[in-house]
């Protein structure tokens, strides 16, 4: 072929070879990398020299400085604050639930008390209205009814002088004395209104107005007044008068004899 001919291959139908270096995908536009490494991998990649950026200082002057730890000791005393806030609403909450279960323990021992104390009256009322016996040795030397021309109106029971002598439940002694024809005497009006009569008594142990219990000491068996041997004279009088009934069967009704 002649070197004249240029045929049908022109320069325009090829495309010129050009020097070109491709990047990594990894520098698109999409990818971010801090400027020092960014630098470095351009340099890499094209050969040319790039100079190392420096480090990205702050640089603050001195007010800015106090400004900031200003800013820093206020954060700190905020924080300490809330936490002796909190602190101290935790005593608080605390102290309040101590004295609210102190009250409560107060309300159950003062209702505790109060239960034991109603029962405390409440058996006391029972003890208070049991009977017992005056005498308990002793044996009957008289009964109630005529003796020598006139009325015995009680019960004798010889017993040795000294013989103790009891309540035969709960009353108030309304007589605590001497009496000529009885000797010393006690008088107990108990709690249904019946009176005792205690006579001839060697020794008396109770004053007038004092409250006696059931089985209370009053005194002693003795040989005072008119008497003829160391006895109790036993007189009943139901209604507080001086009525005497016939003491044996309201102390067999009441159990209180044998």
């Amino acid at each position: 072929m002649s070197s004249t001919y240029q045929g049908r291959h022109y320069a325009g139908r090829h495309r010129v070879q050009r020097s070109h270096v491709r990047l990594p995908r990894a520098l698109s536009a999409s990818f971010v990398l801090p400027t020092t490494a960014a630098a470095a991998l351009v340099v890499t990649a094209t050969g040319a020299t790039v100079a190392e950026s420096a480090p990205l200082t702050l640089d603050l002057s001195g007010q800015q400085t106090a400004q900031v730890r200003n800013e820093q000791a206020s954060d700190d005393a905020m924080v300490t604050d809330l936490a002796t806030r909190r602190q101290a609403s935790s005593m608080q909450t605390a102290a309040l639930q101590g004295r609210v279960e102190a009250q409560q323990r107060a309300a159950r021992d003062a209702k505790r008390k109060a239960a034991d104390a109603a029962a405390a009256r409440a058996k006391a009322e029972r003890e208070g209205k049991r009977w017992v016996r005056a005498i308990r040795s002793g044996r009957i030397t008289s009964d109630f009814g005529p003796r020598w021309g006139q009325t015995h109106d009680g019960l004798d029971f010889g017993a040795p002088t000294g013989t103790p002598l009891y309540a035969m439940s709960k009353g108030t002694v309304i007589m605590a004395d001497y009496v000529f024809s009885f000797g010393n005497k006690v008088e107990i009006r108990y709690w249904d209104g019946t009176v005792s009569w205690y006579g001839h008594m060697s020794r008396i142990s109770v004053f007038e107005g004092q409250t006696v219990m059931p089985g209370q000491f009053v005194g002693t068996v003795g040989n005072t007044g008119h008497s003829f041997g160391s006895h109790l004279h036993l007189e009943i009088h139901p209604s507080g008068g001086d009525n005497p009934i016939d003491p044996y069967p309201w102390l067999r009704d009441k159990g209180l004899l044998g």
